[in-house]
């Protein structure tokens, strides 16, 4: 686990074991933050224990005393898992086959409203990145106004594609 300072609040990365430690609290952010899981047992078992079990797995956490306020998660994207499935069949087929596999997929990133426009969501997202190289994709709206995209397009973020009229695939080469 490494730490970094930030602010007021604290950075921290962990990875998929140290991360199922911290599940609740990244819970108590992530459904104030998003609000499509019904449940903390759900969300946990269908989505963030999955992610966390999965290669590669890296989560940064911005903290302040026991309380998370932004998280950022990703792992290797393969074959035979959802989002890379679903990714593959929806890009051209070009794109697909350049970008698709072993690549970094940037799952999540979530910072509470209170501590929005402060810099946190450009501090997980560059401390989750930090020593990824290759490929690295993520799916986001196509809304050019939306903060989250705006933060990828000036991170080097670009369109390869579409999910679907209202959701993009985004890619970023990592050297």
């Amino acid at each position: 686990m490494s730490e970094a300072q930030f602010g007021p609040s604290k950075l921290v990365l962990l990875n998929g074991a140290e991360a199922a430690e911290v599940s609740a609290a990244i819970w108590r952010c992530y459904s104030s933050v998003f609000d499509d899981s019904q449940d903390y047992e759900t969300w946990n078992r269908e989505m963030f224990t999955r992610h966390a079990q999965r290669d590669g797995f890296r989560l940064v956490i911005a903290a302040e005393d026991d309380t998370v306020l932004g998280f950022s998660w990703g792992y290797i994207g393969k074959p035979g898992q959802y989002w890379t499935d679903l990714a593959t069949r929806s890009l051209p087929a070009h794109i697909a086959e350049e970008w698709m596999g072993d690549h970094f997929e940037f799952v999540e990133l979530g910072v509470l409203s209170s501590n929005r426009r402060a810099g946190t969501g450009r501090a997980l997202h560059d401390a989750l990145l930090d020593g990824v190289t290759g490929r690295c994709l993520l799916s986001t709206t196509t809304d050019a106004s939306d903060a989250a995209v705006k933060l990828y397009e000036r991170s080097g973020w670009r369109r390869l594609g579409l999910l679907s009229p209202d959701v993009q695939v985004m890619g970023l080469s990592r050297g």
